[in-house]
């Protein structure tokens, strides 16, 4: 019983000690937009922590007419570390006419609590003659027709903002789009519809919505649930005006059923006053004014937009002279790794290089795209001693800046022994006598073939009158070979991308020739579009962008040549530092990508 009590006095004693918060006061409209004699909804919400519920002020223009009212309250407690507060949610509703036409501003409305004056922000209501007209176009699917009124309803109730960090960036600067739905029906089965390709980006999800989650705001007066459908981190390629595709949602609502006649027995019956609707809508347009790089390019640039750091690691600091050291460059921090190409090597005579293997691992801070890009290069030093590595180099654009900048590696020293003298052998053929060929250029004179051949043959012997009689059993297992690759062309999708493939990546590779005398970032483009959309469409894998390090697992395996793993993601880094980085490369370096590309594909159609 005395617990009891001092439970009962503590929980008094929170009461008396929270603090009373801020009342807050918000004004929302049905819609802002009614005909003349259209009777819409004010609603004053308020949220308040005191016993009596004031009465909130509203004062309506000449042009409105009070019809009712009605209020609605709700109750909260939340107990938070001992603390105990309650919360009293009010909500008056009033319906009101519309009299005359024009544009109007309504409110604020206004309560006085605790000797102080509290308002909420004024809205404005559009009236129109007769009853408000609908948009052209209707976001409506199916075969079941809707009023104007419906049509006009669903347009102000649904719909997707779409919105951008920035809208003026430079080529390789991250840009955010963000895709929210607001509505104010209980929607049934959200799915997307189309997704944007993003052409002239590179894309990185950052999220989907697998549920919707809703949040209740205030939009023109209006109350809304708004919902986060996606967000997508986006790396711009080619600089001038571009304009983001339309993202597709598609959803059900209930629309409040109409009897089409007064003898429409089934909807007479019907209990349900709504009915389910699909409905596809798509988000706002939008267009990105994207910047070309400037033109003062440092020596060691490689494509890089964003902020790095970059350091240099070797897998020994004791080495032989001959003997090949791994040297392991890694590239960290802020931006589309994908875009950054091989650092500047450093210009010794001390160590012979070669060609690295890059990957790349990226997440997300936030919204911003961050990670590490590795090269790792085969190293064989020539001298002996203790010598000295010196510094890579990395040059990057950074947009906050405005500016290019350069990394630097710490030098690396590496205590080389002395390797084995090998003597050089020098081989050669000895030497001999030509042989000469002498052409025999007397032939036997024939004579005339007719009186050789045998005279009198039976028909049977004849071997066209046998080809003509097997003519129609070969076209006809022709014909129904055919047939049966056609239907599994139809029934089995991985084996019809399998034979389209060649033909496809063929496409392909003679656009890249057409766009030779063009642009790098298009002629590398299509090459890489060659050379992933071959891959996925042998592989079964599915559409987008398949990066170098997916090349190198999927080719792995599936058992492909390391050779040829090599070359296919060598490829790839070359056309996606080309669309990345500005600068122009010889004709003869495109033609050479462009052999390398069909030998590489048709190794892959040998091997795959």
């Amino acid at each position: 019983m005395v617990s009891l009590r001092i439970l009962v006095g503590v929980v008094c004693l929170s009461l008396v000690s929270v603090p009373v918060q801020a009342m807050t006061v918000q004004l929302s409209a049905d819609r802002t937009r009614v005909g003349v004699g259209e009777v819409f909804s004010l609603t004053v919400a308020m949220s308040i922590e005191e016993v009596a519920v004031p009465t909130p002020d509203l004062t309506l223009p000449d042009a409105f007419d009070l019809i009712g009212s009605r209020s609605s309250t709700s109750t909260s407690i939340s107990i938070v570390q001992g603390a105990v507060s309650q919360t009293k949610t009010v909500n008056v509703v009033n319906s009101v006419r519309a009299k005359e036409e024009g544009t109007f501003t309504i409110g604020p409305a206004s309560v006085v609590s605790n000797g102080q004056t509290i308002r909420s922000q004024a809205i404005q209501v559009e009236v129109v003659k007769g009853a408000a007209a609908p948009r052209a176009s209707s976001p409506l699917s199916g075969q079941d027709a809707v009023t104007a009124d419906q049509l006009q309803e669903i347009e102000e109730n649904l719909f997707i903002e779409v919105s951008a960090d920035r809208e003026s960036v430079y080529i390789g600067e991250q840009i955010v789009l963000t895709y929210d739905l607001y509505s104010r029906y209980r929607i049934q089965n959200p799915r997307f519809g189309v997704v944007p390709s993003y052409t002239g980006f590179w894309a990185e999800k950052i999220f989907d919505a697998s549920r919707l989650e809703q949040r209740s705001e205030v939009v023109n007066g209006r109350s809304f649930n708004r919902s986060r459908l996606k967000q997508v981190a986006l790396f711009p390629t080619v600089p001038g005006k571009q304009k983001i595709e339309q993202l597709e949602f598609v959803c059900d609502i209930p629309l409040r059923s109409r009897r089409r006649s007064l003898f429409d027995v089934d909807d007479f019956f019907s209990w349900d006053p709504f009915r389910s609707r699909q409905v596809t809508i798509r988000a706002t347009d939008i267009e990105l004014d994207i910047k070309p790089l400037p033109g003062n390019v440092a020596a060691s640039f490689c494509g890089g937009v964003g902020r790095f750091d970059i350091e240099a690691v070797t897998s020994s600091e004791m080495a032989t002279q001959g003997d090949p050291v791994t040297v392991t460059i890694t590239v960290k921090g802020r931006g589309n790794l994908h875009g950054v190409g091989e650092p500047r090597r450093p210009d010794t005579q001390s160590f012979k290089f070669y060609d690295p293997k890059s990957t790349v691992e990226t997440r997300l801070n936030g919204t911003v795209l961050e990670g590490e890009k590795t090269f790792e290069y085969v190293v064989i030093p020539v001298e002996s001693g203790t010598v000295e590595l010196p510094p890579f180099e990395l040059a990057y654009f950074d947009p906050d800046r405005k500016r290019y900048v350069t990394a630097r590696s710490q030098p690396v020293l590496l205590s080389v022994a002395p390797g084995e003298q090998v003597e050089e052998v020098s081989m050669s053929a000895p030497s001999g006598r030509a042989v000469e060929l002498m052409a025999q250029d007397i032939r036997h004179i024939k004579p005339d073939a007719r009186s050789l051949e045998p005279q009198g043959a039976y028909l049977y012997q004849s071997s066209t009158i046998w080809g003509l009689n097997a003519l129609p059993l070969l076209v006809l297992g022709v014909a129904i070979a055919w047939r049966q690759r056609q239907e599994r062309l139809d029934v089995d999708v991985a084996y019809a991308r399998k034979r389209r493939s060649r033909g496809e990546a063929r496409k392909r590779l003679d656009q890249a020739r057409e766009a030779k005398s063009g642009g790098s970032a298009e002629f590398h483009s299509e090459i890489r579009q060659a050379i992933a959309g071959f891959l996925s469409d042998r592989l079964n894998l599915e559409s987008g962008e398949l990066t170098e390090g997916d090349a190198r697992r999927h080719l792995a395996e599936r058992g492909a040549a390391a050779e040829m793993v090599d070359e296919v993601a060598a490829i790839l880094q070359v056309c996606d530092f080309a669309r990345f980085a500005p600068g122009e490369n010889s004709q003869s370096d495109r033609e050479a990508l462009l052999v390398r590309a069909e030998t590489a594909i048709e190794g892959l159609e040998g091997s795959l």
